[in-house]
């Protein structure tokens, strides 16, 4: 009987323990492009469109202020028009953590920029922004 008892305990553990993944997704707490950061926060929010000189390169930081994901691999996943220009990769050591890139663009590189941050694979959150060359 106690046998019994210990082995339907311990089932019900183990699948608990194997769904927990599913609800251990952490947030993106705060997110912006900015123009730069400094001691580990954004300086400015440069908005919905970035706008330059023709000819002039602009570097634009992406922000992240991830929470709960402890021991999780995410990534910054840069794209243009829908295609991966960049990949940054980060180790998350704690359940704050406050990670950014960055994309310097090019003259060219107009369109419909979008960074997604992927947690483990997944991706949980998009962002983007519009970038304009002036002539």
């Amino acid at each position: 009987m106690w046998k019994m008892l210990i082995r339907v305990a311990l089932a019900s553990v183990l699948s608990l323990s194997m769904t927990l993944p599913a609800f251990a997704q952490g947030t993106v707490a705060r997110a912006q492009f900015t123009t730069d950061v400094i001691d580990r926060e954004p300086i400015d929010n440069v908005g919905a469109t970035v706008t330059v000189e023709y000819g002039a390169i602009q570097r634009v930081y992406f922000f992240t202020d991830l929470r709960d994901m402890a021991g999780s691999h995410v990534i910054h996943r840069w794209k243009l028009d829908g295609e991966e220009q960049a990949g940054v990769d980060f180790d998350i050591g704690g359940d704050r953590w406050r990670v950014w890139s960055s994309k310097r663009l090019m003259p060219g590189f107009d369109g419909k920029w979008s960074v997604e941050v992927v947690q483990d694979d997944v991706v949980v959150s998009t962002y983007s922004f519009d970038y304009i060359d002036e002539f």
